[in-house]
């Protein structure tokens, strides 16, 4: 999608939005509401979810309108690929007015994933609804008996037969939501379709044939401007019932705090948003990886909504990664440990460094390449691919751990990969007494078979590009170790993050 397209397509949300009239309530942080949105929303990641939304809401009367909506959802993840091949979810919502009228709900979700793209996915789900409302008539009749002269007796009734009124039903909905993601596994494009109440249950309180309307929810956004570590997405919510139509238009601007693939990484989000006929909307939401946390107020903008003087929400949602298999843990923690800290590349501040290793004495001066590699972490590491003044030894090795940022389930390397791996080949091509062992390793996500073929993979990419770069095959040897030697704590993300590397060893032939 053009930059240019992309604008046109952001004016028409706007504009369109601004010809709509709103009468169907939603909620205005409806990220955190998905099931209501679309019932196809659950299982795109690896995160378990709990999810809690209040809104209480400013009529023009003396009461005010509480909600409050509370869902939990659970991926199934494919322990040979690592992906989320569907997901089930939960959700209640209880809707209160002055103990006037009440909803209460319950669902349960089920969607299914399509892998149509290496970055896209189509997702299709099904939800039952079980909704229960009640009209309490006494809000606004006394339910009591006048007596001239003396007002209204609380102890005689008068006979009204309808104090209260009460329904129940069962619905069926159904959705499709695509979405495409980037080299981090973040949504940058996203569609979604959904129909609510596909078998139009009776609705009425007397018993009449009163039909539910289905119901046609509409949302997508796309990013349409990126900078550094500024998006900017404009994104829309069209909800169509009986001939009227709401729509929830505007921006959202993301700025990341840091990026980790495959995780769903810190960052702050501001929303803008407009309903027509009812409210602007102004909000702010922090997400990590294990929480998110969001607060938005709803405000009259070009005329007064009796219905909507003011809505405050706060929104909370727990996550934890779902692991597809028992994690191994290394029988051997200790020794894994000290062997993580002597092979971490340090930085020396001269142009001569002094290593120790196996009783063999190296003095390397450090003239040719250099790589700064992100961690996925706060830290950065600086490792370098040395060559030059080598004192003759029977055997010399240079190890150098590398943090490639693989796509999920990928063996394409990046622009810095190949950049560095330019700079090792003008190394290689500058001393033909050097070879290479490249070496790929995982974290403990998926199988043990999966992660076996993933990590030889991806060190055969890293050959087959210096290959073609005139690298003699017979100086580069390739192997996978998958996740049987972590350098790092597999229980945690960025330790998970650290253990998906390729370690080099150069190798200084004999003469």
């Amino acid at each position: 999608m053009t930059h240019w397209l992309r604008i046109g397509i952001s004016l028409l949300i706007v504009l369109y939005a601004g010809e709509s009239t709103a009468q169907y309530f939603q909620y205005s942080q409806y990220n955190f509401t998905r099931l209501r949105v679309n019932p196809a929303m659950i299982g795109l990641n690896n995160y378990a979810t709990a999810s809690l939304n209040y809104r209480n809401q400013k009529t023009g009367s003396d009461f005010a309108i509480s909600s409050n909506f509370l869902s939990l959802s659970m991926p199934f993840v494919n322990p040979s690929t690592g992906r989320t091949w569907s997901g089930v979810g939960i959700s209640l919502m209880s809707d209160r007015t002055a103990g006037i009228f009440s909803t209460q709900e319950a669902t349960l979700n089920y969607a299914a994933n399509i892998q149509i793209g290496r970055r896209q996915l189509l997702s299709i789900g099904f939800k039952g609804l079980y909704q229960a409302r009640r009209v309490d008539l006494n809000g606004f009749y006394t339910g009591s008996q006048y007596i001239p002269d003396r007002g209204f007796d609380q102890g005689v009734y008068n006979g009204e037969s309808f104090s209260q009124l009460t329904n129940s039903f069962f619905t069926i909905s159904s959705g499709l939501y695509w979405q495409e993601t980037d080299r981090y596994n973040r949504p940058i494009n996203y569609l979604g379709l959904s129909f609510f109440d596909i078998n139009k249950p009776n609705e009425s309180f007397l018993g009449s044939s009163n039909l539910l309307s289905s119901t046609l929810v509409f949302n997508g956004g796309f990013k349409i401007y990126h900078e550094g570590n500024i998006s900017v997405f404009p994104e829309i919510l069209y909800t169509l019932s009986s001939a009227n139509n709401v729509v929830n238009a505007g921006f959202r601007f993301q700025y990341d705090v840091r990026q980790i693939p495959n995780q769903i990484a810190a960052r702050v989000d501001i929303l803008t948003k407009y309903v027509p006929g009812r409210s602007g909307i102004l909000g702010f939401q922090f997400h990590t990886d294990k929480v998110s946390l969001g607060v938005s107020y709803d405000f009259p903008v070009f005329k007064k909504n009796v219905g909507n003087l003011g809505a405050l929400e706060i929104a909370l949602e727990l996550r934890k990664l779902v692991d597809p298999k028992r994690k191994i843990k290394n029988r051997n923690s200790k020794e894994t440990k000290q062997s993580a800290d002597k092979s971490k590349p340090t930085l020396k501040s001269n142009t001569k460094a002094l290593i120790k290793e196996d009783s063999l004495t190296r003095i390397i001066k450090k003239d040719s390449v250099r790589h700064s590699i992100s961690t996925n972490s706060n830290d950065s590491l600086e490792t370098d691919a040395r060559s030059g003044l080598i004192k003759h030894e029977p055997l010399l090795i240079e190890k150098i751990v590398l943090n490639f940022h693989f796509e999920y389930n990928s063996v394409e390397l990046d622009d810095e990969t190949k950049k560095f791996l330019n700079d090792l080949a003008t190394t290689l091509e500058g001393n033909e007494n050097l070879s290479l062992s490249i070496t790929g390793h995982t974290d403990n996500l998926g199988s043990a078979k999966f992660n076996q073929h993933l990590s030889l993979r991806r060190a055969n990419a890293i050959k087959h590009f210096l290959t073609k770069r005139n690298i003699d095959p017979a100086r580069l040897t390739t192997d996978g170790k998958g996740l049987e030697e972590p350098i790092a704590d597999n229980e945690t993300d960025v330790g998970r993050a650290k253990n998906r590397r390729v370690e080099l060893k150069i190798y200084q032939q004999n003469d």
